[in-house]
């Protein structure tokens, strides 16, 4: 399973484009609700829906994300940036296999791989300013042999994110700095792809503010608390919609309130499915408060 609660937001978003269709003939203006595919898939479903046109005539957009780290009944938002951007690498380094007996006649790629790994430290701790939000994880290190073996050729992937594009562009410099002087260092041969993903995902101010405002004053009585969330620390493609038009992205909590905090992606994670129709309402009471003022 995938375990994010994407299936929840397209099941939301039936049940609001069913209440929505009855009061069609009522509304002055329109509304599109765009199920999006792809989120975390390189470069992400926002993008290319945005370039097939479903964007077209939109002048807002509003997105949701449910959350399990909240407690069903909280609605979350934040003002400006509000999620990291991401990247993500590859490197392979190519060194030369042999018999672990004679290691002079090899050149370890395990060994370099793993200088990388622990150099790629010092660019968070010691070339961004401390008060910047940024993170490097080495997920896979695919050195997989046997006991009496030198590795030929390992390959890492690693995950990047930031909350300023410019952090990005000094982390980006840092990473191929550290990997040219393995290169060096170690006689390896490196081959590395670096991939731009989403952006900062930026919530416009006076459009977010007017959007929690319509729900509060709609006195859900399911909404229990509506409070400023915070930046995140994922990352989310709605950051694409949100470069293109002034838009809002809140968060719906799902926390099943069993003593445990189940996070997102986890095989444990399980939703309390009353916030779908949180959500429902929420979106649904700031969708129509909009198109009548």
């Amino acid at each position: 399973m995938h375990a994010c609660g994407h299936d929840g937001h397209t099941a939301y978003m039936m049940v609001l484009a069913k209440n929505l269709i009855a009061l069609k003939d009522q509304l002055k203006g329109s509304i599109r609700i765009i199920h999006q595919p792809a989120e975390e898939v390189y470069p992400g479903g926002a993008k290319s829906m945005i370039e097939d046109g479903a964007l077209a005539g939109v002048d807002n957009v509003i997105g949701i994300h449910v959350m399990s780290t909240m407690p069903t009944g909280a609605i979350g938002y934040h003002l400006g940036d509000s999620q990291t951007g991401r990247s993500n690498f590859t490197v392979t380094f190519t060194g030369k296999g042999g018999h672990a007996s004679m290691p002079q006649l090899s050149n370890d790629a395990i060994v370099a791989g793993s200088y990388f790994v622990t150099a790629l430290q010092t660019i968070v701790s010691r070339r961004i300013e401390p008060a910047d939000h940024a993170s490097i994880t080495v997920g896979s290190f695919d050195g997989a042999g046997t006991y009496n073996v030198i590795k030929e050729a390992v390959t890492l992937k690693g995950d990047i994110r930031i909350m300023k594009e410019s952090t990005r562009t000094v982390i980006h410099k840092q990473l191929r700095r550290i990997i040219q002087g393995i290169e060096s260092t170690f006689g390896v041969k490196a081959d590395y792809q670096i991939i731009t993903d989403v952006p900062v995902l930026y919530n416009d101010p006076k459009f977010t503010v007017q959007t929690v405002e319509d729900i509060k004053a709609a006195n859900i009585p399911e909404i229990t608390q509506i409070t400023d969330f915070g930046a995140q620390d994922p990352s989310e493609d709605f950051s694409y919609f949100a470069r293109e038009r002034p838009s809002t992205f809140l968060y719906v909590g799902c926390d099943v309130d069993d003593g445990q905090t189940h996070p997102h992606h986890s095989p444990n994670f399980m939703m309390d499915e009353r916030c779908l129709l949180i959500a429902a309402k929420a979106v649904g009471t700031a969708t129509l408060r909009y198109l009548f003022k």
